[in-house]
């Protein structure tokens, strides 16, 4: 596995905190503290442009395919729905008190999630862009979460530095395990495998089961891991943080493949264009597009 190439987009005024793709157009949406989300061309990388802009700093972006909406967390606690097809918005309301810092969507039914800094967990009608149901998951706040299709559960990431499992169709938390010493900042759940990885403010990367017993642990980043992206094969998880520092491991072993440097600050976002090329996004304002060789697409 080796790198082969890298472009730094410029176009944001401060840190980038999020990034989405549009995989059937080949877009890729990017926001931060401007309250800016622009547009990329994933096979250029040029001729970005300035989608919409809100008066606080965005946390989180999702992309729904099926009807072209994007989902938009700002740090206010407020989530902006944007028709893209038809280049409107579609509804805006205060689903949380503070920070929305997860966003997503089932792949076939129409119900998304958001999970927030007040420690609310919402269930989403997509259809009519509005919360249907809450769950209060914990006082000191959440961040991050992903679905598992395996459980049909949800792993979120915990200010307290729990990592929780809420159960889809009981609404309910289902189990819970300490997974950093202070704070889990990202968990994302495997694509093609049973597994789960985390990560915090210590640094560390840590793989489980849907069980969530401990696989292994590795002392990925020298100040707190903020993000992890899982490769398209399962065989791969890239991780970014404050350390400015993005890695790349070998899934089943914990090993270390590669490391690439580049970002001036903290790297808070991650997310696979392809099975050979990853988008960053970090704190000195840059969206990187990494092109890779030496990766399995399946």
């Amino acid at each position: 596995m080796r790198l082969i190439g890298e472009w730094s987009l410029p176009g944001h005024s401060g840190p980038v905190y999020a990034l989405t793709c549009d995989y059937v157009h080949r877009t890729l949406f990017s926001a931060g503290s401007d309250g800016y989300i622009a547009q990329w061309r994933c096979s250029s990388g040029k001729h970005a442009y300035a989608v919409a802009r809100t008066p606080n700093a965005i946390y989180s972006l999702h992309f729904i395919p099926s009807n072209q909406n994007l989902y938009v967390g700002e740090s206010s606690g407020t989530v902006y729905v944007l028709d893209l097809e038809h280049k409107k918005l579609k509804r805006c309301m205060r689903a949380h008190e503070n920070g929305v810092f997860g966003l997503g969507s089932h792949p076939s039914d129409p119900e998304g999630w958001s999970s927030g800094r007040d420690g609310y967990f919402l269930f989403w009608d997509i259809e009519q862009s509005e919360p249907f149901a809450a769950i209060r998951v914990s006082s000191e706040g959440l961040r991050g979460f992903a679905l598992s299709a395996q459980t049909n559960s949800f792993f979120c990431a915990g200010r307290d530095g729990y990592l929780y499992e809420i159960a889809r169709s009981e609404r309910g938390v289902r189990r819970k395990v300490q997974a950093d010493p202070h704070f889990v900042l990202t968990v994302q759940t495997c694509p093609t495998n049973d597994w789960v990885a985390s990560g915090g403010k210590s640094g560390a990367l840590k793989l489980w089961t849907l069980d969530l017993e401990l696989v292994w642990e590795q002392p990925a980043h020298t100040l707190t891991l903020n993000t992890i992206a899982w490769h398209p094969s399962g065989k791969y998880i890239a991780t970014g943080g404050r350390d400015r520092l993005i890695h790349i491991w070998k899934a089943d072993s914990g090993e270390k493949l590669l490391t690439l440097p580049g970002h001036l600050r903290s790297v808070n976002a991650l997310i696979w264009i392809s099975p050979d090329t990853l988008a960053s996004g970090g704190d000195d304002g840059l969206v990187k597009i990494w092109h890779l060789e030496g990766l399995p697409e399946k």
